[in-house]
């Protein structure tokens, strides 16, 4: 039987539609064996393991107001833009407590990415190897220069979304031969084209970490491609908003917010027999609702 990876985006608040994704999966009962996630992504596949429906939407709507989680102000005060000391210390360890105990008793294999700083390379941490899992999904989900960056076994990590945008590759390496991938946008490359030669001259010339910023529009085109690729020949099977649905990665509009858990939500009931029967694992009732 093929080996089936699930592939999770990142795209800070945008992650709010996997979010919607996942919920609905997990309402079905539905659980990919493998997982690989990047930033926001990794928020949301932790979550996925954990069988904690409704903490991605929580988590991205109900403190979004709160200066303590997510506010501009934070980087004149020379504080990181999200509070990740209050969303991984307090939020999720005493007020909207991660069920732990049920991610590390899941039997599905689990991979966070992040970026060395010093190497500007991906850095790969599996389900064994996350022996604090929230300093391994903080470092997947610490963006470049607005927010600190986290040591792990003396390596100074960033977002993985440098050096995976979308992680497909990796789940290829891991010996996946077939891939149900959630995007968090439909960007045409038009966009990605127009950001790309700015952050090339930007940082010409400079760090590792500084090439591999330069290197993420590429990387980034490569993967959409990629993807595309194995849709067309039957080996992926995509879940992202309709082309021309935009959201912004820093979005503060909870109404917005719950816009797009909604879309991801109803998108996922939408074509969930199709994807079950790309699975081959038949019909299933649908009994899931949105909020």
């Amino acid at each position: 039987m093929e080996k089936v990876g699930l592939v999770l985006q990142g795209g800070g608040m945008r992650g709010i539609y996997t979010s919607g994704v996942l919920d609905y999966f997990m309402e079905q009962g539905l659980y990919i064996p493998y997982v690989i996630a990047v930033s926001a992504g990794a928020c949301n596949g932790a979550a996925y393991l954990a069988r904690q429906p409704g903490l991605g939407k929580t988590m991205h709507t109900k403190y979004i107001r709160d200066s303590r989680y997510f506010h501009a102000w934070n980087l004149v005060k020379r504080r990181p833009l999200l509070g990740m000391d209050f969303i991984f210390d307090e939020l999720l360890q005493r007020v909207e407590p991660f069920a732990l105990d049920r991610f590390w008793a899941a039997e599905e294999e689990f991979v966070v990415v992040a970026t060395d700083c010093a190497t500007g390379e991906a850095v790969y941490f599996t389900k064994n190897e996350c022996d604090n899992l929230f300093q391994v999904i903080r470092a997947s989900c610490s963006l470049p220069f607005v927010s600190p960056k986290v040591n792990i076994n003396g390596r100074q990590l960033w977002d993985g979304g440098i050096t995976h945008p979308i992680p497909l590759q990796k789940s290829l390496n891991d010996g996946n031969e077939r891939h149900v991938v959630i995007l968090t946008s439909s960007q045409s490359p038009g966009w990605v084209t127009r950001n790309m030669w700015r952050v090339e001259r930007l940082f010409a010339g400079g760090s590792q970490i500084g090439q591999a910023l330069i290197r993420h529009f590429r990387v980034f085109l490569e993967a959409t491609q990629q993807v595309r690729q194995l849709q067309q020949e039957g080996k992926a099977f995509v879940i992202a908003p309709p082309t021309g649905t935009y959201m912004r990665g820093f979005e503060r509009r909870q109404e917005k917010l719950l816009r797009y858990y909604t879309l991801g939500y109803e998108d996922a009931r939408a074509c969930f027999s199709d994807l079950l029967d790309w699975l081959g694992k038949g019909k299933q009732q649908d009994t899931g609702r949105a909020e």
